[in-house]
């Protein structure tokens, strides 16, 4: 397969999420055809969407993951990150939580209590 790359040498976003597409539509044993009809869409649009050369929307992506039967979150990947700015403290808080899940019922129930306590200031002032 040829790899779609930009003019400063990097592939696109698209191009590495063309491929998780292309890999989860056969896992899920459908012709792009197949997809694209369930996608209400046509076959050459999944197969620009997945040679990297159309962007897909988030409401396709979306549908794309429903009708696949994956996470959101394996398509966007590597490039994941796109969703937030590169090194921010959000960014860190979630690459924390990838590597130590377990403290998420922690972290939630901090942030309600912070939330709470937050709403419940306001009414005193």
């Amino acid at each position: 397969m040829a790899r779609v790359v930009s003019e400063n040498g990097k592939a696109p976003v698209s191009a590495g999420l063309g491929q998780r597409i292309r890999t989860a539509r056969r896992d899920a044993g459908m012709s792009q055809g197949q997809l694209a009809s369930s996608l209400n869409t046509t076959q050459s649009a999944i197969s620009l969407y997945e040679a990297g050369q159309r962007s897909v929307g988030i409401d396709m992506l979306l549908s794309v993951a429903r009708i696949l039967n994956r996470p959101l979150h394996y398509f966007l990947g590597e490039d994941g990150e796109m969703l937030y700015v590169k090194d921010s403290d959000i960014a860190q808080l979630i690459a924390e939580l990838e590597r130590h899940p377990e403290d998420l019922p922690e972290l939630l129930g901090y942030w309600q209590f912070l939330r709470w306590r937050r709403s419940g200031s306001n009414g005193r002032h």
